[in-house]
Formats: structure tokens, sequence, C-alpha cells
């Protein structure tokens, strides 16, 4: 009879302030019950990542579980790669609990957070975990102010900031479903870009020392996706040699916005009438005001320009659905 090799470690990490753990009922715990070798730490505030990874490396952990959105994962990315828990950075499972789930459902588990848990256990019990890991560079944004980088998947940047502004207070109150929730907040999106008399400083975009261009910007986006919110594709244009970042920029100006739509219902964003699509290696922007990193909200100036590039990369369990 063959000997049955003890289970690595795993830990999961809760965040109970993303959409699904929202609802304070602890449906995490009763799913592991019966699991060897397997901790279950949550998130106190951003501040505590770093110490549960430390707890996580103490314990061996050598698969982290993601309880929460893409918020949470970039949390996670962050607090590894610019820590010291892991001289060997472990697995990521990336768990669908958050209102957005762009990294979790490209890089890692689908579905409902119950059932990827599940799947994601029943293939550590039969052993097979490590046929499921793939590996994905992660968008690394320093931010020209000596502070340590973010990381993440997704940066927005120009008008859309406001838009994103307008649905956390206009529609995911409402608590609709999830894609009840991003069309209508696309559709708020688009309604203010094409009705929206606003104008905005303008973006720089560099490529090494090269102006890739200038201007007042409707939509600015740099992701190490492939797939974004709703299916979303770019088609670049252009792609450099290891290249990759997909960035996308679409002008101010309803006829822009316009001409882009029968694209954005095809699931395709594409090079076009006031649109560049293009696949980077490395890109600097310079401007004054807000942008996001996977829906965290952050500021800049001109003085303090962000370079984005997807050097980096970590290791992620994939299950798909």
């Amino acid at each position: 009879m063959l000997k049955r090799l003890p289970l690595a470690h795993l830990a999961v990490i809760t965040n109970r302030g993303s959409n699904r753990n929202l609802r304070g009922d602890n449906w995490v715990d009763p799913i592991l019950k019966d699991e060897t070798e397997v901790s279950h730490f949550e998130i106190d505030g951003p501040e505590s990542v770093g110490a549960l990874l430390e707890r996580c490396a103490e314990v061996g952990a050598e698969t982290i579980v993601v309880n929460g959105g893409d918020g949470t994962a970039g949390l996670v990315f962050a607090a590894l790669l610019n820590g010291k828990a892991y001289s060997r950075l472990p697995a990521l499972a990336l768990l669908p609990a958050g209102k957005t789930n762009m990294t979790t459902s490209e890089w890692s588990l689908t579905g409902s957070p119950e059932g990827a848990l599940k799947a994601l256990l029943r293939e550590r019990r039969a052993g097979t975990l490590a046929d499921h890991i793939v590996t994905r560079p992660v968008l690394t944004l320093a931010r020209g102010n000596g502070e340590a980088p973010l990381y993440g998947a997704f940066f927005g940047a120009a008008d859309i900031v406001e838009g994103i502004r307008l649905c956390r207070r206009h529609i995911y109150p409402l608590k609709m479903p999830n894609a009840m929730s991003h069309v209508a907040a696309i559709a708020l999106l688009l309604w203010r870009g094409l009705t929206a008399d606003v104008t905005r400083g303008g973006v720089t975009v560099h490529e090494d020392e090269k102006i890739v261009e200038r201007g007042n910007f409707f939509i600015v986006l740099v992701t190490a996706l492939d797939e974004m919110l709703l299916g979303l594709r770019p088609v670049p244009g252009h792609a450099s040699e290891n290249s990759t970042l997909n960035y996308v920029s679409l002008r101010m100006g309803a006829s822009t916005i316009l001409a882009a739509i029968p694209g954005i219902l095809r699931r395709l964003i594409k090079p076009g009438r006031g649109r560049t699509v293009e696949r980077l290696e490395r890109i600097t922007l310079r401007f004054t005001g807000t942008y996001t990193l996977d829906g965290e909200l952050y500021e800049t100036t001109e003085e303090r320009p962000l370079t984005l590039d997807g050097h980096r990369k970590l290791n992620f369990i994939w299950i798909p659905a």
C-alpha cells in the first residue's frame, strides 16, 4: 500500500470588509473544519496584511488563499513583494469574494467563493494542486516619491476615476448583483463621458524617453490582464518586444466615445479614432489628480511621475470553473 504524503500547509486570509464577506456570516470555517494543516486568518486593516503573511510563513504555508476582491489581492501582492516574510514566495489562490474580481477570474478561481474554495481543497486532497500553478506578471507601480511600490493588475486614470466615484456613491449602495452593478456602472461611465462638461488637466504618457501621447483623456488604462470587466479585451495595434502590459487610452469627446461603443458591445477595444491600444513593457505617466489601482484610489502630481511595468511575477493556482 502506498504511503500518503502529508499535505502541504495552506493558509486562508479573509478580508471581512470585502463584498461577499460583509454579510457577516463565517462561511469559511465550516468548509475548513475537516481539513488538516490549514490556518485561517482575518485582516483587521490594510496595515495588518504584512503581519498575517509573517504568520503564514511561520506555520509553513506554501499556498495562501486570498478571500477578498481585487483590492485585497493587491494588498497581499505588495506585502509579499515588498516584505521579507518569505524567502521563497508561496503560490496564491484568489477567491472571487469582492465587488470586482477581474484578477481572480483571469488568474485564479471562478464561480462562487464557496465553490471555488471547495474545488481548491479537492485538488489539495488529491495531491494535484501543483498541477494548477501558473506564473503571471503583476503590475508594479512606482510612485516617484520614495515610497514602496504598489502592486496589482489594473490601473486607471483620467476622467473615468470620477465616474468610479459616482458608481461608489450611487450604484454600489443599491446592493445589486455584481454583474448587474457592473453593467450599470459602465452605462453611467459612458453617460458621463458623453454629457459631462468638464475640463481636466492633461496626461503625458512616456515609453522610455519617448512621448507616446499627451492630452485630455476620458480613459487611461494600464493592465497586466488580457480580459477586463465584463470580458472586455484589448486588441493592441502594436506590441513591444517582451511587453507584458496592455495600455488603453480614449480621448475626451462625444464623437470618440461613440466611435468606441460598437467595439465595447462586442467586448473588444481596438485602436481607432481617439483610441490608442498597445502592448508595452514599461510606461510612465505624468498628471495631477486621482488614479485607481484595483479599485483603491490614490493621488499624484506631475512632479511625481508614475512608472508601471510587469517585471515582477507571482505564482497562482488557476482552476477555471
